[in-house]
């Protein structure tokens, strides 16, 4: 196997973060493609693919990302008038509408990579951001509404056949800290 390197020299590694709250309804639709990603990683494992969750974001999304050549970050998407369910590619610098990518109470996740940048921190060259618009997440409830929840397998697949196209063939690392990190929320998987 060759060993691909990212300009910090580390193994090129990715890593999918999925962001949502468990119990604010549609909200949790990041946290949910996640579960189904990595049960799809069980059966179809792709070596230097790490999965993790988190509710928070802002200043966290530096601990999380950095190191990683690659991210996909899953999250849903608030919208004025939306169509429950449709998932959009966003970049960084237009990731409106989502409640942990941009925030009053933290920073926002172009200005997280901004500032690791200044920190010499290396973060992710690649990018993509997944975002589910949601019809409600403002009721209390594990229950996503039917569309949204409908949308959660169907990206899943998407992301992880995008994981199979786009791996790099790399060596396991040997002594990294990749494998150490905590998200502040783990998702059951059943």
């Amino acid at each position: 196997m060759t060993r691909e390197k990212t300009e910090t020299g580390s193994p090129s590694r990715t890593v999918v973060l999925g962001l949502g709250n468990p119990v604010l309804r549609d909200d949790a639709v990041g946290l949910a493609v996640v579960v189904e990603l990595r049960r799809l990683l069980v059966e179809d494992p792709i070596p230097g693919v790490d999965v993790l969750a988190s509710t928070r974001a802002g200043f966290e999304l530096i601990d999380l990302l950095h190191g990683y050549h690659r991210a996909v970050i899953v999250d849903c998407l608030q919208q004025p008038t939306p169509t429950p369910g449709r998932v959009r590619r966003l970049q960084r610098e237009d990731v409106a509408g989502s409640a942990r990518l941009v925030s009053v109470h933290e920073i926002s996740l172009d200005i997280a990579f901004r500032l690791a940048e200044q920190m010499d921190i290396p973060m992710p060259t690649q990018l993509d951001i997944f975002a589910i618009e949601a019809a409600d997440v403002t009721t209390l409830s594990e229950q996503m509404t039917p569309e949204v929840q409908a949308s959660v397998l169907p990206l899943a697949r998407e992301i992880h056949e995008d994981l199979k196209r786009r791996a790099p063939a790399i060596d396991p690392p040997d002594d990294e800290d990749f494998r150490q990190r905590r998200a502040f929320y783990a998702p059951p998987v059943d």
